[in-house]
């Protein structure tokens, strides 16, 4: 016998209505014992995440109805997920607007949903799911694969998609207790990873905070329908979770016992220490691989994860060497740009690890965080003069560089058996970094916020910013630029017998989000790429008193945030630059069949991949050439498909992928593709989702009349060439540049050659240019395919 838990929301009325009359068709019907609404819970001076539990612990079947994606359905959802409860989704097939917001939220596209037209129909359609149960989801959401064991260290946290001051603040809170491993899931790179991805991260952590992004904030309405189920899986696994929001907003009913709201940020930074301070110190255990059953579906065994920074053992295995690669190592260039996914990342972090395997080398890796960035950028914006600011930014940038190549010098030498020998040169540069820089164990972030702090107090004495001289003294002192030539001369006595000091500088988009100040961090980033070149020439440059030192450093930046800087830069042509690109597709195809090898090591070849794992072809088209044809030219893209085309397989209990499989997963893709553009869109100031949704519908090949009509429609400020300039550097629009050949090429050499052609191509054709629709956006968009 059955028991049945509903859970809905109770407006519209006629949808709460509908679930109540269901409840009560099924519950005089054979096979169940009772069945429960959230309505029939007594709550009374009872916590209600208390007793909502308790109803999901005794149900049989979980059923909920997800049309208006209510926040306290979906964590009573994730509450039975976690709970490894049967559940089954509710949809009202005939609310258009429903349908495409379940499809929005991404993170529930590859399980299936009951859809219904009313009461009657829905009584039905759960009548045969009692008739033919199925496993619970979080069985399809594992396997048998070992994985560590829950981590009472760890910490998963879902950052506020709004980078403002409280997200800052939170940000460097939860940082501030190293005795706490955070794994920093932000909505722009793990937003649309797939749910199995989330069920074992959640699981493999003790520790679970969602920062709920303010209603008014872009994107809000998803990223917090999806903190909402992460956040009832997480309870479901039986994790402290905390739930963090502004006190202007009331959190789901369902989970307000859990929430802790804050007036500003300064009080979310004291209540959240606070917290922090209550939590159990972990333990010191070593964590050793178990089999659990779970695992991140099939694909996580074959393919890895999409985001690099997820898979750092696995590329060590199945990592595609390309030229781009090697002239990273090589140190051939010194900035470095791709596309989001297009393994900027994965190439600075393999390219780090080989580096490291010659003892001759020293690597300095560099990640700030966003929340550091934005402090400097608070400072700047009280700067009025724009010699006085880059000058600051120029000094800033060279101490820090300093700074970190003498800490990893000390931290090397530290760990060596015999150590630092008193009075050697390590031990006099040692020295030097415990007298004036805050000692080698300051992190970067520490040493950033003491330059903000001296920066602040400088600023606050009073700069006369017009007498250049003195102004740059105060900045000089500030900075501690008195101290550098002794630094320097400390690190040419320690290193100058080294290969090569390799300094990789990345995530310096993390702070390029809608609503910063994207000048001035342009700024802050050209300043660093302007003083790359002198800090290299300082180091090389031997005297008497200076060894010199081979010092390399490589800066790896987004190609959109890069084309926004360089539009900036007062001499842009002085910016050399390597963009990572994908053009070779049988390199892309690597990417997968590399993995699966890595994962298969008695698989005769990677044809295997394709013979046996995935259906020979794809409305007529091979498989491979299919799922090749139908992404962005980028590893991020092609893994994030296939995962979710073997997610689809291994849920319908099937022994390879079929041709279904690969069409859902590609709207799965699609969707995925879509919300990566719309983040891009922010390094070009643009709100591109009015935009592009004025495409849906249209056909794959566009007239330029038809492509101005529809861009007129869009209601936007943005002058349309600007725009379309936008849309063909994003990858979203190609242009014809021969007979029904479209070139989707971004960089601005590529987009000038492909105007050039397209403009000859009209002349002699005496037909309007055209232009085509990228294929991993036509599924979500309804994009008519001939």
């Amino acid at each position: 016998m059955d028991l049945l838990f509903f859970g809905y929301s109770e407006r519209p009325a006629v949808l709460s209505e509908t679930i109540r009359e269901v409840a009560f068709n099924l519950s005089r019907g054979p096979g169940v014992a009772h069945s429960v609404t959230w309505e029939d819970l007594v709550v009374d001076g009872r916590l209600i995440v208390h007793e909502v539990e308790k109803a999901i612990d005794s149900c049989t079947l979980g059923l909920f109805e997800l049309s208006t994606l209510s926040h306290n359905v979906l964590f009573e959802l994730g509450l039975a997920i976690g709970k490894r409860k049967r559940v089954a989704i509710l949809i009202d097939i005939q609310d258009s607007a429903a349908v495409k917001a379940l499809r929005d939220f991404a993170l529930l596209t590859t399980t299936g949903a009951t859809s219904y037209r009313n009461a009657r129909d829905l009584t039905d359609g759960i009548r045969v799911l009692l008739v033919n149960p199925s496993y619970p989801l979080w069985h399809d959401l594992t396997g048998g694969a070992e994985i560590p064991p829950p981590d009472d260290a760890k910490i998963f946290y879902m950052p506020s998609f709004k980078e403002d001051e409280p997200s800052r603040r939170l940000s460097r809170v939860l940082d501030s207790y190293d005795k706490f491993e955070v794994k920093n899931v932000d909505f722009d790179e793990y937003g649309s990873a797939p749910l199995a991805w989330f069920a074992e991260e959640l699981f493999t952590s003790q520790v679970a905070i969602f920062h709920m992004t303010p209603e008014r904030a872009f994107l809000s309405d998803v990223a917090n329908a999806r903190a909402s189920l992460l956040a009832g899986m997480a309870r479901g696994l039986g994790r402290e979770v905390l739930i963090v929001h502004e006190d202007t907003t009331r959190p789901a009913i369902d989970y307000r016992d859990l929430a802790l709201d804050y007036k500003n940020a300064a009080d979310l930074e004291k209540r959240a220490a606070l917290w922090m301070e209550g939590l159990r110190p972990p333990s010191q255990r070593v964590a050793t691989r178990v089999r659990q059953h779970l695992n991140v579906e099939l694909a996580a065994l074959r393919f890895g994860n999409h985001v690099a920074e997820s898979d750092q053992d696995g590329l060590d295995h199945y990592f595609v060497e390309t030229r781009d690669f090697r002239d990273v190592v090589d140190a051939a260039a010194t900035i470095f740009t791709g596309k989001k996914g297009t393994g900027k990342t994965a190439n600075m972090l393999q390219a780090a690890e080989t580096l490291r395997n010659d003892a001759r080398n020293l690597v300095c890796v560099i990640k700030p965080a966003s929340y550091e960035l934005e402090g400097l950028l608070e400072v700047l914006a009280k700067i009025e003069s724009r010699h006085l600011g880059d000058y600051l930014i120029e000094g800033l940038w060279k101490y820090l560089l300093y700074t970190e190549i003498a800490a990893r010098a000390v931290e090397e030498a530290e760990r060596r058996p015999a150590g630092i020998p008193t009075g050697s040169s390590i031990d006099q540069l040692k020295d030097c970094l415990e007298m004036d820089h805050r000692g080698v164990d300051a992190s970067f972030s520490i040493r950033l916020e003491r330059l903000v702090k001296s920066l602040e107090s400088a600023l606050a004495a009073g700069v006369d910013e017009h007498d250049v001289e003195s102004s740059r003294k105060v900045v000089n002192a500030a900075l501690y630029g008195a101290t550098l030539g002794t630094l320097r001369t400390l690190i040419g006595n320690a290193l100058f017998e080294r290969r090569r000091i390799a300094v990789l500088v990345d995530n310096l988009d993390k702070a390029w989000h809608r609503g910063a100040d994207l000048e001035l961090l342009s700024r802050l980033l050209l300043g660093l790429l302007t003083v790359v070149g002198r800090v290299v020439d300082e180091f090389k440059r031997e005297t008497s008193r200076k060894a010199s030192v081979n010092v390399t450093l490589t800066v790896f930046l987004r190609s959109d945030i890069y084309a926004y800087v360089r539009d900036h830069a007062r001499e842009p042509d002085k910016i050399t630059t390597t963009e990572i690109e994908w053009r070779d597709t049988e390199l892309l195809a690597r990417v997968l069949e590399d993995r699966f090898l890595a994962a298969r090591p008695g698989a005769r070849g990677a044809n295997e991949l394709w013979d046996k794992a995935f259906v020979r072809s794809v409305k007529g088209v091979p498989a491979r050439d299919y799922m090749l044809s139908r992404v962005q030219p980028r590893p991020r893209d092609l893994v994030f498909f296939a995962n979710a085309a073997v997610l689809r397989a291994t849920n319908a209990k099937r022994e390879l992928v079929h041709e279904t499989d690969i069409i859902e997963a590609e709207a799965t893709y699609s969707a995925f593709a879509f919300e990566a553009l719309l983040v891009e869109g922010v390094a070009a100031e643009i709100d591109l989702e009015p935009i592009l949704i004025e495409f849906a519908g249209e056909d794959t090949v566009l007239t330029e009349p038809q492509l101005i009509r529809i861009l007129k429609s869009a209601s936007t400020e943005v002058e349309k060439p600007q725009l379309l300039r936008v849309l063909r550097r994003l990858g979203f629009l190609g242009i014809e540049t021969s007979d029904s050949a479209f070139d989707y090429g971004g960089t601005e050499g590529e987009m000038k050659k492909a105007d050039v052609l397209a403009r000859k191509l009209a002349k002699t054709s005496r037909k309007p240019k055209r232009f085509q629709i990228h294929p991993a956006y036509r599924p979500y968009l309804e994009i008519r395919e001939g």
